[in-house]
């Protein structure tokens, strides 16, 4: 099968579950990823022959996408802030509104001057690995309960050649740090049950759901623990950031305000979204 009859069967595999932009772009990045071909290969060679290898690679990676996996647990990269992280079904695929979290965060370290970083929550470290390598003065610490998940982590950081410091907590326990901290940064577990109905089954049936997910009864659990921790561990002045549920943000805000802390920002993500919360230590 040539390049471009191997595109109109991916197109035509896909059909009910992609738009036909959408199918050729996660086929362009297969071949990159899988080939080291770049993209423009099936406009300048469409009547390339795949080899027998070559198709069954491709064929692997289109029976998974037909269930609706991640391409990025596909693959088992994720991008973020430029750089390439290692991600499996143990940590969330990195999104583009926690970049604009980081994003915020670097633009307000543009100083020198060292600062204790604690990031809370960390995933696949994509939050933490960034910001130390766009802002290598920073001393940047993280934890995260899942033990599998830290592992994750931890290669990622050895990938970007960053220093970065895991621990295994559960931030639900967790009430002194013993290193003053000058900044906190966590995008914690904040989807309702009841918001299931509205999520993708790519979302659903491959990303941890411990990482995803909060008791209806009890939604800002961990915003509240964190700040509790916060008023004990962060240095006056000092900032913590958070990712959150745009539903909530109004309870939030008050809440940090009822704990000890002022200067609360609101910011909205690239679809208009209130989705990010900054607030100082009183």
């Amino acid at each position: 099968m040539t390049l471009i009859e191997y595109r109109s069967y991916f197109r035509l595999e896909l059909k009910y579950i992609y738009k036909v932009e959408e199918s050729d772009d996660l086929l362009k990045r297969i071949i990159k990823a899988y080939f080291n071909w770049e993209p423009i290969k099936i406009g300048l060679e469409p009547n390339y022959v795949l080899s027998q290898e070559e198709e069954e690679r491709l064929n692997l990676a289109l029976n998974e996408l037909k269930k609706e996996k991640p391409l990025q647990y596909i693959l088992g990269i994720g991008t973020f802030m430029g750089l390439e992280f290692q991600v499996n079904s143990s940590v969330l695929i990195p999104r583009p509104e926690t970049e604009e979290l980081v994003k915020w965060i670097v633009d307000d370290e543009e100083t020198i001057r060292p600062k204790e970083v604690l990031d809370i929550g960390t995933g696949s470290g994509c939050v933490a690995v960034s910001l130390k390598h766009l802002r290598p003065h920073l001393q940047i610490s993280a934890l995260d309960v899942s033990e599998v998940a830290l592992e994750v982590a931890e290669n990622n950081a050895k990938i970007n050649a960053t220093d970065v410091e895991f621990y295994q907590t559960d931030i639900l326990t967790k009430k002194d740090w013993g290193t003053p901290l000058d900044i906190i940064v966590s995008n914690p577990p904040y989807v309702l049950l009841s918001e299931k109905k509205q999520m993708k089954t790519n979302v659903l049936d491959y990303e941890p759901l411990l990482a995803l997910f909060v008791p209806e009864e009890d939604p800002l659990l961990f915003y509240e623990k964190i700040i509790e921790f916060g008023k004990q561990n962060l240095k006056p002045r000092g900032v913590i950031y958070f990712e959150i549920n745009p539903i909530f943000v109004n309870e939030l805000s008050a809440f940090l305000r009822e704990n000890g802390f002022d200067s609360v920002e609101v910011r909205s993500d690239f679809l208009e979204r209130p989705r990010m919360i900054k607030a100082k230590k009183s």
